[in-house]
Order: C-alpha cells, then structure tokens, then sequence
C-alpha cells in the first residue's frame, strides 16, 4: 500500500473522529446543563430541609465541596515560602521548557548539553500527518 493512501485514509478517519467528539461534546454540554440545573434544585431542597444528605430509592444525594487553590501573584507566595519555609505549598516537577532551555538544541535537534542533575529527559519518535490544503 502506498503512503499516499495510507496518509489519505489516516487524514480521514482523524476527521471522523473529530466530529463523532464534537457531537458528543455538544451532547455532554447538554446533558450538563440539565444535570446542573438539578443539582442546583436538591441543594435548594437540602437547604430548606436542613439536611446535608438524603436519601432516595435511586440514590443518595450529599453536600459536598470542591476546592481549588491557584496563585493570583507568584512573588508574594514565593515570599511567603522562603519566609515561613513552607515548601510544600509547591508541587513537585520542572519545566519542560526551562530544561530544554538548559540542555541548548543545535541546527538539527540534537541536544547538546544533558538535563540539570536529577531531571529525567525523554525524547520518543512518533509520526503526525497534517492536513494537504
């Protein structure tokens, strides 16, 4: 079989995997929507009833919370960390990019300096085929 048509056929069947998850993102949004709405109307029933769960033939519905945590200014917890020695507000792992930076790329992507110490660098092949216009 030629590349061509393996490329063409590849091309193809990207595509259709691309609208079968639009279509079903555009569901799942919906779906959403509802469910959301629901959920909005039992808290509003718990809260009337002064209960944190009930209980139904179909499921038992619970208050519950999400948290989130994200920085809105980077020196100021940084400050706060070398201050307090509070290390482990931060996460484990380094920049991609950053390390890239350090190991230096020549004309044809070899990398010619190794990773800082205690960095593992992974480097794999693969193929991607973009779109013919």
């Amino acid at each position: 079989m030629k590349i061509d048509t393996l490329t063409a056929k590849y091309v193809e069947l990207r595509d259709r995997k691309a609208e079968i998850e639009r279509h079903a993102e555009e569901e799942k949004k919906k779906l959403t929507v509802i469910m959301e709405a629901i959920e909005a109307k039992i808290k509003e029933k718990m809260h009337e009833q002064g209960s944190t769960s009930i209980k139904t033939p179909h499921g038992t519905a619970y208050l519950a919370y999400k948290e989130s945590a994200t920085v809105a200014d980077w020196e100021a917890v940084l400050g706060y960390i070398t201050t307090n020695e509070r290390w482990d507000l931060l996460e484990r792992r380094v920049s991609k990019t950053a390390v890239k930076s350090i190991m230096d790329e020549d004309k044809d992507g070899n990398y010619i300096n190794p990773p800082p110490p205690g960095v593992n660098f992974t480097r794999f092949e693969t193929v991607n085929i973009r779109r013919s216009k």
